[in-house]
């Protein structure tokens, strides 16, 4: 062999090791990364060992036990003004109720586990509280008056301690407030702060008891974060509900920061339908809510940025714990893009099938990721969608049909998004089950990547990846071609609705 093939060869085979070596050290989408939930025991021959499932039951019934705090009737129940107009007063965006240190944003009952009704009240902290305690005091209607009850809250931080300090900054907390397991009536306000028996009802968070028939729960709601974009992106927005109503998606939570009039529009459309749900979303405290100099400071403090957005996902899950057997926190730029399957809801029965009775022991079920880089499409031009829509190209190249991706996969807990159990799951991360109901179940299982991957379609951004290794080694996925005619159809349907509403 001549001296310049071998050098070619060495730089073959150089780049190779390159690709392997720097696939999973540049899959860097968002700085916190989640811990690798622990590694499964060994089986056990014969299957579990006697007094297994009893020994995880009693500790969790000792922790339930333990952390149970009784409730205390306040005094002049019924006497000081609660009357039932006192409950049908607005929310503040966010209710401060210690100044400057706790901002609470919504309130939910959680009656998932038997005898020990909760509610759930998701806020955010600044800096340490108060080491003397908190106290939730709840609202009940009672006979067009109100009566109050206070219990000693219990406070957890959104947030993992693997991820860094959060002593002086901004947190998302989950309170729980436990009622009295004997309640005929459900609650209907609740104030967390210093003092028990808390008298302003007007000064509280109307508390979400959704229907809860289990004979019309939906299997999939999805939860996109706050929305910031000053360009017309209706156009996407389009084609991501679409595409997962698909796939399988029943209802979407929308937040919105910021928005162009177009895509206002067009979650109002789906809204009038029951497709979507939408909030305004603010930032608490002394944060700032001016447009530019609110994406100023999260794009300078990222971590915050991403403490930040854990509050809607939050509360799209529990605002759905009843109603929906998954959440699913996405992207707009992202498809869940399943591969021998059709939909989601074969996915999951498949992987139940799979995993047997394991299957109830995981509280989210992650979807790996790979890259549609746009950078990427001219070497294999595909199928997209055009529609003509008032002679405009309404939807002039839709990435989501993209076909050229990168080889490389990212490794399980990384950029992943997940299917969230309402059933198992206390918390969520941008990226599967933070923490878990119960703490013997396990947070996230991977599906096998020749199931499903998550087809991530953004450019490639040289701050976080290594686009030039990354983009050496990529190759044809046409996975997503086949919903090509129905989405075509679909964007037609809703463009002429649109026209009608105008």
């Amino acid at each position: 062999m001549s001296v310049a093939g071998t050098r070619r060869l060495y730089r073959v085979g150089l780049v190779a090791v390159l690709v392997t070596a720097l696939c999973v050290l540049t899959l860097l989408d968002s700085p916190p990364q989640l811990p690798d939930p622990p590694a499964d025991p060994p089986p056990t021959p014969g299957g579990e060992p006697p007094g297994t499932r009893s020994i995880v039951a009693y500790s969790w019934a000792r922790r339930l036990a333990l952390d149970y705090r009784p409730s205390k009737e306040c005094d002049g129940n019924g006497t000081y003004g609660t009357t039932l107009n006192t409950f049908k007063l607005a929310d503040a965006k966010w209710l401060e109720t210690i100044p400057g240190q706790l901002f609470l944003y919504s309130a939910h009952l959680d009656l998932r586990v038997a005898g020990y009704p909760s509610l759930r009240v998701i806020g955010v902290k600044r800096g340490p509280l108060p080491t003397s305690g908190l106290f939730c005091t709840v609202w009940y209607e009672e006979e067009d008056r109100g009566r109050a009850v206070s219990v000693e809250a219990l406070v957890s931080t959104i947030w993992l301690d693997e991820w860094g300090e959060i002593v002086d900054s901004y947190a998302g907390i989950l309170v729980g407030c436990q009622l009295p397991p004997d309640a005929t009536i459900e609650p209907a306000r609740v104030h967390v702060g210093l003092d028990p028996c808390h008298q302003n009802a007007s000064h509280s968070l109307t508390i979400n008891t959704e229907d809860r028939n289990e004979e019309r729960r939906r299997q999939f709601t999805l939860c996109i974060k706050g929305l910031d974009f000053d360009e017309d992106i209706s156009s996407k927005i389009v084609a991501f509900v679409e595409l997962h109503r698909i796939l399988g998606a029943e209802l979407f939570y929308f937040y919105v920061f910021n928005v162009h009039e177009n895509v206002l529009r067009v979650l109002r459309l789906y809204e009038r339908s029951n497709v979507i749900r939408w909030f305004n979303l603010t930032l608490p405290g002394d944060l700032p809510n001016e447009k530019n100099a609110r994406r100023r400071f999260l794009n300078e403090d990222i971590w915050i940025k991403r403490r930040m957005e854990l509050i809607p996902y939050n509360h799209c899950f529990y605002d759905n714990l009843h109603q929906s057997e998954f959440v699913l926190p996405i992207d707009i730029d992202e498809a869940i893009v399943p591969i021998r399957r059709k939909n989601w809801y074969e996915l999951l029965l498949d992987e139940r099938i799979k995993l047997g009775r394991s299957f109830k022991d995981f509280a989210s079920y992650a979807v790996r990721n790979v890259y549609f880089f746009p950078e990427l499409q001219a070497k294999n031009l595909t199928d997209r969608v055009v529609v003509n829509f008032n002679t405009t190209n309404f939807f002039d190249g839709l990435d989501y049909l993209d076909t050229v991706r990168t080889a490389c996969i990212s490794p399980e807990g990384d950029s992943v998004k997940s299917f969230v159990s309402t059933r198992r799951t206390l918390t969520v991360h941008n990226h599967y089950a933070l923490t878990t109901l119960n703490p013997s179940t396990r947070r996230a299982h991977h599906f096998d990547p020749e199931d499903v991957l998550k087809h991530h379609h953004r450019a490639c951004d040289d701050r976080h990846l290594d686009c030039e290794v990354l983009m050496e080694d990529v190759q044809v996925d046409e996975s997503a071609l086949r919903y090509a005619d129905e989405l075509r159809e679909r964007i037609r349907v809703f463009l002429s609705e649109l026209k009608m509403f105008e």
